[in-house]
């Protein structure tokens, strides 16, 4: 998953805890669990799941990560965009991740714009939503179009 806005530095307005564990979710472009980050905190002293746990609620709730649902792990954001649809590319071989961004102002509709009209037409007034495809990568896919 590439991230742009996101990368350069550590945000500000982070506790302590949120800052330890947005750091830790730098170190790989994989999602990662809550324990798996306990694990690389370990030696910073963190020793309880719900302190990752905190954080990532807090992160999540600024929108600097995203929680995947069918993987049961987290993402860092990679922009700052609105989120009102969280839109993931998840490869079942690699699990790479890849945010889809939403295209604002682009001549083609975007899967926002999509889900929001139809939210729409259905008289739903929606808050959030997140969008999880599953599939392959370009880069699994390859051997097998090569070998195809």
């Amino acid at each position: 998953m590439a991230h742009d806005d996101h990368d350069d530095e550590t945000p500000k307005n982070l506790t302590k805890n949120e800052a330890m564990v947005y750091e830790a979710m730098k170190l790989t472009d994989r999602p990662q669990k809550a324990y798996d980050l306990l694990d690389v905190l370990k030696s910073s002293g963190v020793r309880a799941p719900m302190t990752i746990y905190r954080a990532l609620e807090g992160l999540e709730q600024k929108g600097l990560v995203h929680k995947l649902d069918a993987l049961n792990a987290f993402v860092r954001c990679n922009h700052d965009q609105p989120h009102e649809v969280e839109t993931f590319l998840v490869c079942d071989k690699c699990s790479q991740v890849q945010e889809i961004e939403t295209n604002v102002g682009q001549a083609v509709p975007s899967v926002e714009s999509n889900v929001r009209a139809v939210v729409i037409e259905k008289g739903f007034r929606m808050s959030a939503a997140r969008l999880e495809i599953k599939g392959v990568c370009a880069r699994c896919a390859e051997p097998a179009l090569a070998t195809g």
